[in-house]
């Protein structure tokens, strides 16, 4: 018998049960949506690379570095795993009245911290900047730009964070196409601000930094029409007692915090980074920005696929379910995220020469960008297998756990980044980072398997064995097809760094799904089919 309130449906849209085959479909999309938007960032930096000499950019750099830092602790984590759970649960068991009275409070809530929080940033700015830098002398032009562009970009964190609610309001809905899109406006509005209001300003750098706040108020509008046509009425109150609203804080903070200790990593090698010398901010951004390219477009898109489907298993009790459900979205995860980081470490330099190096961007600056990549590409799979752990986690509303792990793996990463940043300059702080995302990982998996009873080790360490071979075979094969385009290539001319990156990945990529396919590999299966219902779709009309 159904224990679903029959007045709910009248006004809020009933979240759509889960079919068998639902995790590719719903990976596939956010993960097409997530594409387009990292897709779209590359490109982005690809002009901030062009425009702006290595002094300004690791200025503009340092000063987004916390409000991006917000938009990645609320967009990809702690709003979802915060207000996720507690939404499925109001869909599931409160009338119509009490779920949409959740949603108001959480806006208004939100919109009341969030403003607080904009206001002190551009206050405090100054202090912030010479924190994260480690500049307590006399201000230089450089740091003064690093403080004015915080200033410009604090108020960001208002918007998105708005933004985020109402992307994990249609997450939870299972609606996840503007909330997938809605990043890409931003990298289209910085891009646009570069190049369309750069006149407008004594110091360019500016006219992006505006494209951000555009960015921002574009996101939200983005989530409006999918929202009414979600039935969800949008209101804002102020009820800071709300239940619903305690509970998603109880659940939003410890998370928001064991996310923050990420993004406490990234701050700390950025500080390491800016004592190392001109250009390594940079170094390690366009990097990092390049290993987060697979990680966001798979790693992070099954994590969010994933987080719905374990909240309903868990809810209902049914945990052999949930953990079919992890073993699935980790050995997809592998399954991608292993020959991207082979790619990646073979392919590191000709790829940076391909995207970067032009204008300001030098071919130093791609040496010590490749130099850095390579040290990141390798905690790959670690990123992305501790991301879809952790949402395990919240799906079970534990939220303390991944907290605590998370600042071990933080400790570990400042002491392995102090212990090796000397031998080994840039390297060795990306190389931190691929340790301690190794350490999170390994400590969430054991702990899990102690929250949860046994997991499915045995299907995921098979198909882990089997994509190491693969990648490593693949890698091989990347390496021969880069080698034989080189000698025919002239890579001073863009066709000819097209052709030594485009050959060894497309040929790279055939050649694993090929032998993936050939072994019988669930993993290659599901991306067959989502292929095929796609294929099915664009032909449906003119194949009857």
């Amino acid at each position: 018998m159904s224990m679903t309130n029959p007045t709910r449906s009248a006004s809020v849209e009933a979240a759509p049960q889960v079919a068998r085959g639902s995790l590719a479909r719903f990976t596939a999309l956010i993960g097409s949506g997530t594409m387009l938007s990292r897709v779209l960032g590359l490109l982005r930096d690809i002009v901030i690379a062009y425009l702006y000499p290595k002094p300004v950019s690791d200025a503009f750099f340092v000063a987004f570095r916390l409000p991006n830092m917000l938009r990645e602790l609320l967009a990809e984590g702690a709003m979802n795993a915060g207000f996720v759970p507690v939404f499925s649960d109001y869909l599931a068991r409160k009338s119509r009245q009490e779920t949409e009275q959740l949603v108001a409070v959480s806006i208004g809530v939100a919109v009341a911290v969030l403003m607080v929080v904009s206001a002190l940033g551009v206050v405090f700015a100054p202090l912030l900047i010479r924190l994260i830098t480690l500049e307590f002398g006399p201000a230089d032009e450089q740091l003064l730009l690093a403080i004015r562009l915080t200033r410009i970009l604090f108020p960001y964190i208002l918007l998105i964070g708005v933004a985020s609610l109402l992307m994990a309001v249609l997450n939870s809905l299972q609606r996840f196409f503007s909330s997938s899109y809605a990043p890409a406006l931003l990298n289209l509005a910085m891009i646009g601000g570069a190049y369309g209001l750069r006149e407008r300003f004594d110091e360019p750098v500016y006219a992006m930094a505006v494209g951000v706040i555009i960015g921002g108020v574009l996101q939200i509008l983005l989530q409006l029409p999918f929202l009414i046509r979600s039935r969800i009425p949008l209101r804002a109150r102020w009820d800071p007692r709300h239940e619903g609203v305690r509970r998603v804080f109880k659940l939003l903070v410890p998370t928001f915090f064991g996310q923050a200790v990420r993004e406490v990593n990234i701050i700390a090698d950025t500080m390491l980074a800016w004592y190392l010398g001109v250009g390594m901010v940079s170094a390690l951004y366009f990097s990092y920005r390049l290993v987060h390219l697979p990680l966001a477009v798979f790693g992070l898109s099954t994590a969010t696929a994933l987080l719905p489907m374990m909240s309903r298993s868990a809810s209902s009790g049914n945990l052999d379910e949930m953990k079919h459900t992890l073993s699935l979205g980790l050995r997809s995860v592998f399954f991608i995220m292993v020959p991207a980081m082979v790619g990646l470490i073979v392919l590191r330099t000709p790829i940076i020469r391909l995207l970067f190096e032009y204008g300001e961007f030098s071919s130093i600056a791609t040496a010590n960008t490749a130099y850095a990549l390579l040290f990141y590409s390798l905690g790959l799979f670690s990123f992305a297998g501790a991301k879809v752990l952790t949402f395990a986690f919240y799906s079970v509303k534990e939220t303390r756990l991944p907290v605590l792990v998370a600042a071990a793996a933080m400790v570990a990463n400042i002491i392995l980044a102090l212990l090796l940043m000397m031998p080994l300059k840039q390297g060795g702080l990306a190389l931190a980072s691929s340790l301690s995302s190794t350490i999170n990982m390994v400590l969430l998996w054991a702990l899990l398997k102690k929250r949860i009873g046994r997991l499915d080790m045995r299907s995921i360490g098979t198909a882990a064995g089997k994509t190491v071979v693969l990648s490593t075979s693949m890698g091989v094969w990347i390496y021969v097809l880069y080698v034989i385009s080189s000698r025919f290539a002239d890579t001073a001319a863009i066709w000819g760094r097209l052709l030594v990156v485009l050959l060894p990945v497309s040929g790279g990529a055939i050649f694993y799904l090929a032998a993936a396919s050939a072994m019988d590999m669930e993993e290659a299966q599901q991306i067959r089919s989502v292929w095929r219902r796609r294929l099915k779709r664009a032909s449906g009309p003119s194949s009857r």
